[in-house]
Formats: structure tokens, sequence, C-alpha cells
């Protein structure tokens, strides 16, 4: 058997043991006939209590004149909640997608959600949200997030931002993450400088393209010579903005958030040259690989969850937020995760994501959600479909699966612990990217789970 297939095949295995509950391994072989039928009874128990408690969500795409009725039921649940994070388990699936627009839709027409931020670039969101009332839809939507998210599914969404632009009640979009910018980002910006210095709009352009190919050496002697280098312009740059602050908001006076934006995203490229991407050359020089790339990914995290603490307490601080992104990135308390797939295979020994860094204040505001599936398929990253595989016996979605409807919502932050509720609270398998068991305890991860009944691949927009 080939090695990797074998220790995804190990793995495996002994990922179906991990799900097992405190009632003991009543599905290992030879287990009492006892424990077994009492193992049955519990799950049965289990699934009754999904389809008594669960809120049907009868209608997945969002529809002009849309009453919400079956969304009413999160009203309660969000009264005390500044923040709304909405997760999914894979990027390339049409009705992650769709109901995540009829969301939005929702907390911002009906509980006042005013901004919605992507797991993608913060200064690419910022520099097409600068434009929104210039940019087509399609536009807006390609200048600011992340191809994996460029789908017809989420067209609607950059429709209704554009509308609401016009409007005194605003949906606001910007992003959190800090990877490296576009070139729509880069020459928005050389145009904006250019009306006040143009010798500076030049120099950034030139630091920028600089910045993007730092990304792609594999030399750490190379990148190490040229970083404090790069680093001493983006500090010009910081001057530059701090010393013509007013000049450069006369430009745009209807988006005050714009200089400080900037001003965050040049610290953004300060910090990941000094933790991020350092990881990265090593990575691509293949040098010890799956440390390098934990090691890199939980800098991006916390600058991630950085950014969404400026987003919440110096931007928009009087503003309820919804963030955008992966499951992984939004759960509440990753480094106890029983096991993740970190993309090289099983591990026991996760670290924090995004959510966890946080704030204690803002976790306390903050309501996360997980996005599951029962069955169908989904585009992966390199655009290929994926079918989800069966589910576990005891499973989050085999439990939850057996709810009734287009998607079913369940509310783990307001629950107590008993027999028909054990399931929250004790290990789970739920399947990352439609094909990865991982094992966690859910209430420990997530306040709400929305399941999908049928999944499928998304549709990528056309140019």
């Amino acid at each position: 058997m080939n090695p990797l297939l074998r220790k995804a095949v190990l793995s495996a295995v002994l990922c179906s043991f991990t799900l097992m509950t405190v009632r003991g391994a009543v599905y290992a072989e030879g287990a009492p006939a006892a424990d077994v039928k009492s193992a049955m009874s519990a799950e049965a128990g289990w699934k009754e209590n999904v389809r008594a408690t669960a809120n049907t969500i009868t209608t997945i795409k969002p529809e002009k004149d849309d009453t919400y009725s079956d969304l009413a039921f999160l009203q309660p649940i969000l009264a005390d909640k500044r923040i709304v994070s909405l997760g999914e388990a894979s990027h390339g699936a049409a009705e992650y997608n769709s109901v995540k627009v009829r969301l939005i839709k929702y907390l911002h027409e009906k509980l006042g959600y005013n901004v919605i931020a992507f797991e993608s670039n913060l200064a690419d969101a910022a520099a097409a949200y600068t434009q929104v009332q210039e940019l087509k839809p399609q536009e807006l939507m390609e200048n600011s997030i992340y191809g994996v998210w460029q789908v017809e599914e989420n067209l609607p969404l950059f429709e209704y931002i554009a509308e609401q632009s016009r409007t005194d009640h605003p949906l606001m979009l910007t992003g959190f993450d800090s990877q490296a910018a576009t070139d729509s980002f880069i020459t928005f910006v050389e145009q904006w400088f250019a009306g006040v210095d143009s010798s500076k709009a030049k120099a950034f352009t030139r630091t920028e393209e600089w910045y993007l190919k730092l990304n792609m050496i594999d030399d750490i002697g190379e990148f190490t010579a040229q970083k404090d280098a790069i680093k001493s312009k983006y500090m010009i740059f910081q001057a530059f903005v701090k010393d013509h602050k007013a000049s450069l908001s006369k430009v745009y006076p209807k988006q005050p958030k714009l200089v400080p934006t900037l001003e965050r995203v040049l610290q953004n490229r300060i910090d990941m040259l000094d933790y991020y991407h350092p990881h990265i050359v090593q990575l691509l020089a293949g040098a010890d690989p799956e440390k390098h790339v934990k090691q890199g990914s939980y800098e991006r995290d916390r600058v991630m969850a950085g950014n969404v603490a400026w987003l919440a307490n110096t931007a928009y601080p009087e503003e309820k937020i919804i963030l955008w992104g992966h499951n992984y990135h939004i759960r509440k308390h990753n480094s106890t995760m029983i096991t993740e797939h970190n993309g090289f295979g099983y591990d026991q020994t996760p670290y924090p994501t995004m959510g966890e860094l946080l704030p204690w204040s803002l976790k306390q505001d903050n309501y996360v959600i997980g996005l599951y599936a029962y069955e169908g398929s989904a585009h992966k990253n390199n655009g290929k479909v994926e079918q989800i595989m069966p589910h576990d016996k005891g499973s989050l979605e085999e439990i939850m699966g057996a709810g009734m409807g287009a998607a079913q919502f369940i509310n783990l932050r307001d629950t107590t612990l008993g027999a028909s509720t054990e399931w929250m609270y004790t290990p789970r398998t739920a399947k990352a990217w439609g094909v990865l068991n991982e094992t966690m305890i859910p209430r420990e991860q997530y306040d709400g789970i929305l399941l999908i009944q049928q999944l499928h691949p998304s549709t990528p927009v056309k140019d």
C-alpha cells in the first residue's frame, strides 16, 4: 500500500475510535450487547431531540422581497451579540455561499449588522469598497475577495452591497486577511497618492511589486538580505500617510475609514515580513514543510485576529459586524480540537486560529456558526469536484442529518448537558472539506451549527 494512503487509512481508523463518548467503547468488536443497545438508544434520543428542537431553514437562496420568516429564530439568539462569524466546511459549495448571502441580508436588514468582513485581504476589500459606486457588482466582487468566493452564488451579495451604498443604511464591505494584495489595490493607491505626491505614488507601486516578488523567494538568506530594506520603504510610507492625512482624506471625503485602513495595511506588511514570510520562504525551500506550514498559518491567523480587533475597536467601534471565513479560522478553540487535519495528516496538537486569538471581550460578543453538509459535492480549491464521504455513526452530520428541510440550525450555546444533548458535549467527528474526519466537542468549537442537507459545486463567474 502507498505509504501516504496507508497513513490516511490508519488515521481515519484512529479517528473513528475518538468519537466514542463517555459511555465507553460500545462500538468496539466484542462490546457487550447491552452496551451496544444502550448506545443505540442514546443516539436515537439525540436524533429525536434534533428533530424536536432544530430550526428548519426552508429557503437556501436569497429571494427578492424575502420575509425571512424561517430565520426569525435568530433574533433572540443574537440579541446581545455584536459579531456573527459564518464558517463553512468547504469553500467551493453553492449552498454554503447562498445561505450565507441570505443570512447576511437578514442580519443587515432586520438586526442592524452593517459591516461584512471576508477572509480576504483588508487592502483589496477597502480599495474596492471605496469605488463601490463606480464598479459593476461583479468587478466589486473580483477586486475585493479571494477567487474561491468569486462565484455566481455570491454575486447577489455584491449587487446588494452596491444598492445599499446609495442609501442611508449601507452594508460596508471589508476584509480581515493580510496575504499579498492584488494589482487592483496597487493601481488604486498609486492613483490616490498621485494627487498628493507623484513620486510617492510611483515608489509605492515599485515597493508593492517588490513585496509580491518576495512571496516567491525560496532562499532564506536572500529573503533576509532584502527584508530590512523593504521594511524601511513601508516605514517611509507610514510617515508619508501620517504627514499627509488631510490631503489624502480630501481625495475621498465620503470614505473616512480609508486613511486609517491604509495605515493598518502598511503595518500588516511589516508584521507579515517579520513573522509570516520567513516560514513561507522555508516552506518553498522544502525545509521541514509541516513545521513551517503550521507556524506560517499560525502567524497569518494571529494577524487576522488583530485585524478583526482593529475593525471592531477602531474602524467600526459602533457597528455590529459579520465575519465570513472557513470553519477552521472562525471556530472558538481550535487548539482544543481533539484531532484536526493540518494538510499533511491528522494532528493531535493543533494551534490557535483566528477565532481563538481574538481579544476576550470580542470573543464574548461573538456568536460562531459552523456550516457542514450531509451529502453532495463541492469544488476543491484546485477546481476539481469532490464528493462528501459517508459519515460515521454518531458523527455530527449523522446526528443532525435526522432533521427535515433544506437546512437545520442547532443553537449549542444556550443548551445544558443532558441525555438528549450529550452529543454536543462529547467527542464527535465532523468533516472538513467533506472528506476529512476531524474530532471535536461541538459546543467547545461553535455556538451554532447549520447543516445543509445537499451540497452542489459552486459556479465560478464568467469573465
